[in-house]
């Protein structure tokens, strides 16, 4: 009986990857839009690949997968029909694979995000060139980033089909400019030897993918041109085929005991624990209903990069299965926002200044290693034992070089902290950061008081709009304020850098 069962599951595992997962951002559909090809895409992720790749003519634009100039209907991307058939397929696997509740815990395989890769992609891997499981739209981007010259090229898995690879090239046009090719590299066994074999053209067939890749950097032979350098993997896509092997942050949860929970958010739940029986650490408990493993663990990969003595520490991870737990260090005092509410009053200028100064010194070394923290509140800072602060909060936390620049379907955005440029244009950067920051100054020298706290999300972001800025705290030093209000300058690139308020604050205080 158990083969059977086997076979549904790697069915339903097949179903899932080819019909019932977005072409862009390659997660399962939410949402999902008809175009008239019939290619379906997640809302959101259309709604962004709208906006990035106009077509030739005004209100039109390519289709991601058969680059099928598409009208945009009146309504924008709204006006396309939803695919319920998807939507039903969806919910019947669901339904089909449901466990009962209580029984969660029985689960003794990793996620499927972190199973080890097969003989043969780990083959791959271990060429600079081939970039795995992304999306044409991604390695578009990474493509055409400036400085790369004609015949820059990846290899990535191909999006119709897991038996198929794309070579994806960066070309000149005399009209056009840059732009990128692919090629689709189908692959089929000999009849002789049984060996797998790869082809783009049945006229010219090889062994390995090694051997295809060099041909075409000796010899145009069809293509477009010459395959020249090999485009760069950006962090995110080096740590995502990274996730989950031994290091030494793995661990398990036999070493932990939870007695209490300390808070919990959208996407996690955070508890304090006993870590092997001795150090108190914060353990944060993966949602799996609300986020991905895959995406929940970008935030260990991130705090295994960030080192720095004002970046919450990561002690370990207990990914055996889901959920997640993401094991951090454990400050006392708890987030600045309650703890400003709470003891801010007795602050003095001198202890509000070194907290503000501490959270610059993080962010002007997060500028410098080019991540941008999307995310930046009191809210997400910590303290610990004499005002000693550390920012956390990496969830929404992307390597500058990522170009899934989107916030995750669902999160209820902190609107009153967030730049103009990020709820209009959905354009994120440091400058969003600085903008954030200004924020939190503002919130340290009104002891934690909510931003805009006479208005909801929507007035406060309209009276941005219009150019009202919050008044000078009475506690506040005009020249603290006026720092406060080039952060908020509505020109981005006119905002200050870390590095300045690092230096201006420290200044300062001293």
């Amino acid at each position: 009986m158990a083969k059977p069962h086997s076979n549904d599951s790697l069915l339903k595992e097949k179903l899932q990857e080819e019909f019932l997962s977005c072409k862009i951002c390659l997660e399962p559909l939410r949402r999902p839009k008809a175009l008239p090809c019939l290619h379906s895409f997640c809302e959101l992720c259309l709604k962004d690949y709208v906006r990035r790749n106009p077509g030739n003519r005004p209100g039109y634009f390519p289709c991601p997968m058969c680059r099928k100039s598409t009208h945009v209907p009146h309504l924008g991307v709204e006006g396309f029909p939803d695919n319920f058939v998807l939507l039903s397929l969806a919910d019947t696997i669901q339904e089909e694979s449901w466990t009962p509740p209580g029984l969660g815990h029985h689960q003794t395989s990793p996620p499927r995000s972190l199973y080890p890769p097969s003989p043969r992609e780990q083959r791959h891997r271990a060429h600079e060139w081939y970039f795995g499981k992304v999306s044409r739209n991604a390695s578009e981007e990474w493509l055409l980033a400036p400085d790369y010259p004609k015949g820059t090229f990846l290899v990535r898995q191909g999006e119709m089909s897991p038996d198929t690879y794309t070579l994806s090239v960066r070309d000149c046009d005399e009209l056009r400019g840059y732009l990128v090719k692919h090629y689709q590299i189908l692959t089929r066994r000999l009849p002789e030897s049984g060996r797998e074999c790869y082809f783009i053209t049945r006229s010219r067939v090889f062994q390995t993918l090694a051997d295809l890749v060099k041909h075409y950097q000796d010899s145009v032979d069809g293509l477009c041109c010459k395959l020249a350098s090999t485009c760069a993997k950006p962090r995110s896509l080096i740590w995502a085929m990274e996730r989950g092997k031994e290091d030494e942050f793995v661990t398990t949860r036999s070493t932990l005991h939870l007695t209490r929970r300390l808070g919990g958010g959208q996407f996690a739940e955070v508890w304090l624990a006993k870590w092997q029986g001795a150090t108190d650490v914060a353990v944060k408990i993966q949602n799996a209903t609300k986020v991905t493993t895959a995406a929940f663990l970008d935030e260990a990969q991130i705090l295994k990069t960030l080192q720095h003595p004002n970046i919450v520490e990561l002690r370990g991870v207990c990914s055996e299965f889901e959920p997640v737990y993401l094991l951090m260090e454990y400050l006392p005092q708890g987030q600045l926002s309650r703890y400003l509410r709470d003891v801010g009053s007795n602050l003095g200028l001198t202890q509000l200044i070194y907290i503000g100064a501490q959270i610059a010194d993080a962010m002007a070394y997060m500028e410098k290693e080019k991540f941008v923290h999307r995310n930046l509140g009191a809210r997400n800072i910590l303290v610990g034992e004499q005002n000693r602060i550390k920012v956390a909060g990496f969830g929404m936390t992307k390597a500058v070089d990522d170009p899934d620049f989107n916030f995750r379907r669902g999160l209820k955005m902190a609107i009153k902290w967030m730049a103009p440029e990020v709820l209009l244009y959905n354009k994120y950067s440091t400058k969003a950061d600085v903008w954030s920051f200004g924020i939190v100054l503002m919130e340290i020298f009104t002891h934690g008081k909510e931003p805009y706290e006479d208005k909801g999300s929507k007035e406060a972001f309209e009276s941005v709009q219009d150019g009202y800025r919050m008044e000078k705290p009475d506690f506040c030093p005009q020249e603290v304020y006026d720092v406060m209000l080039t952060c908020w300058q509505s020109n981005a690139h006119s905002r200050p850098s870390f590095d300045f308020l690092n230096t201006f604050l420290h200044d300062f205080e001293s």
